[in-house]
């Protein structure tokens, strides 16, 4: 329960007295990297065991034969990129399947090799926009940009089930699957379209005329034009209101596009080709009719992989063709921030929406995953943010993870290739990399600034460590001005005493002098609280309300800045609240 705080001296004295020689409970960092991304790939011990654990794992996954994995039949790539100059590739692995017929296209997979991207090509559509007009526009209605939806934007005042409000759904909306329309006009998913009507009526459906104004007189054969889409889109219900809730659409990166060439006045193809395949140098990806002589084509015919099918005006949702390297070099260029500023980037890689999974959810357009790493004395999520793809024989991945500025890209292709097979392999990957990832940037956070910090002067010192159970780096030991600030810090954000207190250093992002001065947040925490754990409204994490809540004189207690010098080596610290400078002995 809280109370008030005592008298300054009554409080100090039982702070300093609380002070615990062990520290058991559980530690919460705020949202994000807990360490500065990895940059000893050529170096780190676990980095080294998880490329030769990866090896051994494909090795044998090449060699396996059976039903669930028909190395046969499948070829593939897989290749783990960083955003560290000197290993901007981590791994690379490729599998030719033995039964290629290389009659057509090329004969073995590398990262040169083309594959289809189906719905990987969203991802290029959103970056499209973002490094053409940002995201300044995205709250604005899709009917400004429009016309045939503002034409038909009051239809869903009287009729909201038969019409979907289109008044109210926002660029934003459409680039995060919140805009509640349906998935497909025509194109795909459309019976009519996709077999003949003595077909669907046999499974039981009703016979239709073609008179019906719902029917799709356009799709797959023959693809639908702008004037027929929205002529056909505009008779078809909404799934949704709009925000209620993630409801996948392809139609939706359609009229994205027609609205970004309404806004820059080129067609989309050009707005792609001049803002990220040139910037990009990415010579082995395509918009449409990919030459067959680049591609993995399995089957050995175009036509069977569905290598020649081309989705029309629909193709910003999935029509797209693309190498390994160059969807690493995609994936590499988004971490880094080379074609967007780093604010932009890091509101791109946010949710948009939760979903029913309680460690899932929805980007612009990400499927993002939260994955738990177990500590044994704290709390740890990476963020990952993922796009797939799948049509005709091909399927792809890219994920990201902004945490450590790597991403797992992933391309096959296959006559015969197993549902979900695409995500398999990036669980397989995902097991062995992510420890190895976290570690290394410990190890490297533990060679850079573990130490201590004396200022003599003011009879001031800490000590910084790194902990295998605990997240990001330790305060020990801190005295300021004779004071033990250790136990000090503790009580005064949380206002009462005693406490068991806890401080975790994490990197806020922020840097100035060429990376020469950079800041850390303190985490201030009493680990002598009850677990919330698997209580209703209460949380064991919400560190992220606690920020700057000790001030002194206009300046942050919890803010701190290492100092480099010019070599790279940290050679002091700093607190902004303390006025202090320690230096690092």
């Amino acid at each position: 329960m809280w109370t008030p705080l005592p008298p300054l001296l009554l409080l100090l004295a039982a702070a300093a007295a609380a002070i615990p020689t062990a520290l058991a409970a559980p530690n919460c960092p705020p949202q994000g990297a807990v360490f500065e991304k990895p940059r000893n790939f050529k170096t780190s011990a676990a980095i080294r065991d998880a490329i030769a654990n990866l090896t051994a794992s494909f090795t044998a996954r090449d060699s396996d034969n059976s039903a669930a994995v028909l190395a046969s039949n499948v070829s593939y790539s897989v290749e783990i990129f960083s955003t560290a100059a000197d290993a901007p590739s981590v791994f690379s692995w490729h599998h030719t399947a033995p039964t290629l017929n290389a009659t057509v296209g090329v004969k073995k997979a590398d990262g040169d090799a083309v594959y289809r991207l189906g719905s990987l090509t969203k991802i290029f559509t959103v970056y499209t926009w973002l490094a053409q007009d940002g995201d300044s526009k995205w709250s604005d209605p899709i009917t400004k940009y429009v016309p045939e939806l503002a034409a038909a934007a009051d239809k869903a005042a009287s009729d909201p089930l038969s019409n979907v409000a289109w008044g109210d759904v926002t660029i934003g909306a459409l680039t995060s699957q919140l805009s509640g329309a349906v998935r497909d006009y025509g194109l795909m998913g459309e019976i009519t379209q996709e077999y003949d009507q003595n077909t669907a009526v046999a499974v039981g459906f009703p016979p239709l005329s073609s008179s019906d104004p719902t029917f799709p007189k356009c799709g797959a054969y023959p693809l639908c034009n702008r004037t027929a889409f929205f002529a056909g889109l505009l008779q078809t219900h909404p799934s949704y209101a709009p925000f209620v809730t993630p409801a996948y659409t392809n139609t939706g990166f359609q009229i994205l596009a027609y609205a970004l060439e309404s806004i820059k006045g080129k067609p989309f193809k050009t707005l792609l080709q001049e803002s990220v395949l040139t910037p990009l140098k990415l010579q082995h990806t395509y918009y449409n009719n990919a030459p067959a002589r680049a591609g993995l084509i399995p089957g050995g015919s175009t036509t069977a992989a569905e290598w020649d099918y081309q989705l029309g005006d629909e193709s910003p949702a999935g029509n797209m063709y693309s190498s390994a390297s160059d969807i690493s070099a995609l994936g590499r260029s988004i971490l880094s921030s080379s074609l967007l500023s780093p604010t932009l980037t890091n509101r791109w890689l946010k949710p948009a929406a939760l979903t029913s999974e309680t460690v899932a959810g929805v980007g612009y357009p990400w499927g993002i995953r939260r994955i738990p790493r177990p500590l044994s004395n704290g709390k740890r999520t990476v963020d990952a943010y993922v796009k797939a793809g799948r049509i005709g024989y091909y399927s792809s991945l890219l994920s990201l993870l902004p945490d450590y500025g790597v991403g797992i890209t992933i391309v096959m292709a296959g006559s015969a290739l197993p549902g979900n097979s695409n995500f398999n392999i990036a669980d397989a990957v995902g097991e062995i990399l992510l420890p190895a990832l976290e570690a290394a940037a410990r190890e490297q956070a533990d060679a850079i600034y573990a130490g201590t910090y004396v200022d003599k002067a003011h009879n001031s010192s800490l000590k910084i460590t790194t902990q295998t159970d605990r997240p990001g780096l330790g305060i020990e030991n801190w005295v300021s001005n004779g004071t033990d600030m250790q136990g000090w810090s503790v009580v005064l954000q949380s206002g009462y005493a005693p406490v068991q207190p806890s401080i975790r250093l994490y990197p806020t992002g922020l840097e100035t002098n060429g990376g020469k001065r950079k800041g850390y947040k303190a985490v201030f925490e009493d680990l002598s609280l009850p677990s919330r754990a698997g209580s209703m409204f209460s949380t064991d994490c919400g560190s992220w309300v606690s920020f700057t809540a000790v001030m002194y004189g206009g300046q942050a207690l919890d803010q701190f800045v290492f100092v480099l010098d010019g070599s790279g080596k940290v050679v002091g610290l700093e607190n902004a609240a303390l006025r202090s400078v320690l230096t690092r002995v």
